[in-house]
């Protein structure tokens, strides 16, 4: 059964399907390709997760804030879980998607994991009863700050990857070398803690406390390629040899000719 439906002034149309397995209603798709909602769930978790690293850097700075962020932190974790069941319930909802679904799974679970291992980080921090920091989980923490500013400007371009393709690579790249940077660190505070000169416990708490920072940034490197593979795949190309017939546009990800398919028309 197909029929349409006027919501904030714009036509949607839904096919009826029967039962949904999802809480046992009405199962419908939409098949209107507008639900840039998709973009706004992927903005809000990078938010999350700007404010997880924030979190993550005031009590690197100041210990004593600790008990103070508990609580935040794990909600900010519970929200994030939230907002992805979200985007798999409304992927099951909609036929057509801006996007290919798999890739806003895909985007939104590793963006998820992100704000786990954030969490997890501060968690361990508590668990490992740490009460002194150190200026390579200070400036670890910042970096991760500086890489959810890039993430929320990515997936605010995402929107528009056709207008935003160099953009959007920009940003991606700027992951890539922000990630870099922590590896640094990461390295160079273990060879400090397992100089000699650092108590066998500071040194088990700061292995794998330090190695949580650099597990976060592993997987926010990982989201920036995701991100870039979808520009690859749905940015678009001129063809402009020969200049004076300028060939079709086409998209990246769909089948290319063959040569002589293609140019025949000059032969």
């Amino acid at each position: 059964t197909v029929f349409t439906e006027r919501l904030r002034g714009t036509d949607k149309v839904y096919v009826y399907f029967g039962k949904s397995i999802l809480g046992g209603v009405p199962y419908m798709f939409s098949i209107s390709n507008k639900h840039e909602e998709f973009f706004d769930y992927l903005i809000e978790n990078a938010e999350t997760f700007r404010r997880g690293a924030v979190i993550a850097n005031e009590v690197m700075k100041d210990l004593s804030l600790l008990p103070d962020h508990m609580e935040e932190i794990t909600n900010l974790e519970h929200g994030a879980d939230k907002v992805n069941f979200d985007v798999i319930k409304q992927l099951a909802r909609v036929f057509i998607t801006p996007i290919d679904r798999e890739d806003f799974y895909n985007l939104t679970c590793r963006l998820e994991d992100c704000i786990d291992n954030l969490h997890g980080f501060i968690m361990r921090v508590d668990m490992y009863h740490i009460t002194q920091s150190t200026p390579a989980a200070v400036r670890g923490t910042e970096v991760l700050i500086e890489m959810g500013d890039e993430l929320t400007s990515a997936f605010e371009l995402l929107k528009n990857i056709d207008k935003h393709q160099a953009e959007l690579i920009y940003h991606t790249e700027k992951l890539n070398k922000m990630e870099t940077e922590i590896d640094h660190i990461y390295r160079s505070e273990m060879s400090r803690i397992f100089s000699g000169e650092i108590p066998l416990l500071d040194v088990i708490r700061w292995k794998d406390t330090m190695a949580a920072i650099e597990e976060t940034a592993d997987k926010v490197e990982a989201l920036g390629n995701l991100i870039k593979g979808v520009v690859m795949k749905y940015a678009r190309y001129v063809h402009d040899y020969p200049r004076c017939h300028p060939g079709p546009e086409f998209r990246f990800y769909q089948r290319v000719p063959r040569y002589g398919q293609r140019h025949r028309h000059l032969r």
